[in-house]
């Protein structure tokens, strides 16, 4: 799965630096060893600090944004990602595809601004804002300049291409091509 997404986010952003971020858990590994096989850098940080570990791959591959997205989806669309990147030089937090959702599960990216990460003090977040990178973004949207990309057909939201399970990954793998 994790080389379909990497394609998608190299044919929608061809000179965008991608790193895989993952966990330093020995379950990984076989990740790890899979990713480098590909060329691709990993930075390897805790396994429930998300944050913490987005910001840990930020020092190491010094950058101003962060694109988060999911080795989850499989299925995921460039447009998507073009749509979140087309606000790089905005002078915005978070560009995402979830605020409110218009995609489908699995076709979603969220650009971070990492000044914006470094600017939260770590007291503020919970052990689940750890762990889910940018809920503190959208609990605390007053705070933040949040642009949402929008797909034009609010239905789509209600469908998944996202896996999670391996009844997600049977149900896809029916789906005519």
């Amino acid at each position: 799965m994790i080389r379909s997404v990497l394609a998608a986010v190299e044919q929608a952003l061809p000179k965008v630096s991608v790193v895989v971020a993952t966990s330093t858990q020995p379950t990984d590994d076989p990740l790890v060893s899979y990713v480098a096989t590909l060329g691709v850098p990993v930075f390897r940080g805790p396994l429930d600090r998300v944050f913490d570990r987005f910001l840990g791959c930020a020092d190491t591959y010094p950058c101003r944004w962060l694109l988060r997205v999911n080795a989850d989806s499989p299925l995921l669309a460039p447009e998507p990602l073009r749509g979140v990147a087309a606000h790089v030089d905005d002078d915005v937090d978070l560009v995402t595809t979830t605020f409110p959702r218009t995609f489908p599960r699995g076709h979603n990216a969220e650009l971070i601004r990492v000044d914006a990460m470094r600017a939260i003090a770590p007291a503020e977040l919970t052990a689940s804002d750890q762990e889910h990178v940018t809920q503190f973004f959208y609990r605390n949207s007053a705070r933040f300049r949040i642009v949402n990309v929008e797909s034009g057909d609010t239905s789509l939201a209600e469908q998944s291409f996202a896996v999670d399970t391996l009844d997600d990954l049977r149900r896809l793998e029916a789906v005519p091509a």
